[in-house]
């Protein structure tokens, strides 16, 4: 299952009229027993939370038929936190209503939670999307050039490549040129390591539009460079204007997951560093009165006119506020006087599912990149105009 913009958008299009049921478990190796598995507990617990408070509705047939369909997806919960079966992060997905039952998995964690609200719960799984968001690391060495695709927790090869030295004469550019003397060895030998070297540039050169349309076809959001750092320098100067991240690491012998556990630091701060980009640029769109904004208020403002592009929150922000009858979201204090508006204490939720119905992206920032929106409520968007 491809994990992107287009599938959140299918998740915020699942709407029934009593609710839908969105269940996240994180099967955690380390809660693993020999009975019951500490997710499934974990999950159990909060299906009895929902439980207790569908039993405190007043409406009989609604409260009977929520009721009625948890106990119906018995044997799907059972699958999903069935330690047999693969996958770290784990969500379902079932509308009250209809027969529909949607399971998707990730290899990275999406806590756990039962949740039932009227359209699906996307906020963790949006969430745990951008902790490993697609990117492509290019293993560099003198033998040549390995690409791995990373996205949501899974490393595979793609592509590998060797680098085969073909310098005519070379055994003889490599032996000493005069028995008398050193000084000729050494003079040959810098001479075929020069060739060596030009050969290899060209090399390098020559699997950048590799490099370039792998990052097209799987949408890479960033590209690595790991190994000697002469060797990924060729390669960056080759790939520019691509902006890529070099790491100075030996470890082209490893498989793709040992790879990744190798550069998750490195993963984790680039994803800092573009997030912090995207948050200046909102800024200074926003404070040259262009194409951004910031702060709940304003955002919420143009969100609900269909004008934001792409909508930034704080991974850990929590906001609350109200919906009036024709949809429009309002900050707490905000709702204007002659408004009838419901709670929403899950204001993010709605902010998101909003901003998918819309067309517009939405980025999760990291925690330490939102600070820079400390003071904007850790809320901010880019404009369609």
């Amino acid at each position: 299952m491809i994990h992107d913009h287009a599938f959140l958008r299918e998740l915020v299009a699942m709407k029934d009229e009593i609710g839908v049921v969105s269940l996240y478990v994180t099967a955690d190796p380390r809660l693993e027993a020999s009975v019951k598995p500490g997710w499934e507990i974990l999950l159990r617990n909060e299906l009895d939370t929902l439980r207790e408070q569908v039993s405190g509705w007043p409406d009989r047939m609604r409260r009977a038929t929520v009721l009625e369909h948890l106990d119906g997806l018995e044997p799907d919960i059972a699958q999903l936190v069935d330690p047999a079966v693969s996958g770290l992060g784990r969500a379902l997905f079932a509308p009250v209503c209809t027969d529909d039952i949607h399971q998707t998995t990730l290899q990275v964690p999406v806590g756990t939670s039962a949740v039932l609200e009227s359209t699906a719960y996307v906020r963790p799984m949006i969430s745990a999307m951008a902790t490993s968001a697609p990117a492509g690391i290019a293993v560099v060495s003198r033998d040549g050039v390995r690409l791995i695709d990373y996205r949501y927790g899974l490393a595979e090869d793609v592509y590998q490549s060797t680098f085969d030295l073909v310098i005519e004469d070379w055994r003889k550019m490599r032996g000493p040129s005069s028995p008398n003397t050193g000084q000729g060895s050494s003079t040959q030998y810098d001479k075929f390591q020069r060739r060596v070297d030009e050969n290899l540039g060209r090399y390098l050169h020559s699997v950048t539009p590799e490099i370039s349309n792998r990052v097209g076809s799987l949408r890479w959001t960033d590209v690595l460079l790991v190994g000697d750092a002469r060797v990924t320098a060729i390669l960056a100067e080759a790939l520019h204007p691509l902006e890529v991240v070099q790491i100075d690491k030996i470890i082209d012998t490893l498989t793709p997951t040992e790879v990744i556990a190798h550069v998750s630091d490195a993963l984790t701060q680039v994803r800092v560093r573009r997030d912090i980009a995207l948050i200046q640029r909102t800024n200074d769109a926003a404070l040259a009165g262009g194409r951004g904004v910031l702060g709940l208020g304003q955002t919420l403002a143009l969100l609900n006119e269909g004008r934001v592009d792409c909508l930034l929150l704080d991974e850990n922000g929590e906001w609350q506020g109200g919906r009036g009858p024709d949809g429009r979201l309002y900050p707490t204090g905000q709702v204007p006087p002659a408004v009838e508006a419901v709670d929403e204490p899950d204001l993010g939720e709605r902010m998101i599912e909003r901003a998918l119905e819309s067309g517009a992206e939405v980025t999760i920032l990291h925690h330490e990149a939102a600070t820079e929106l400390a003071d904007h409520d850790g809320v901010g968007a880019l404009l369609r105009w």
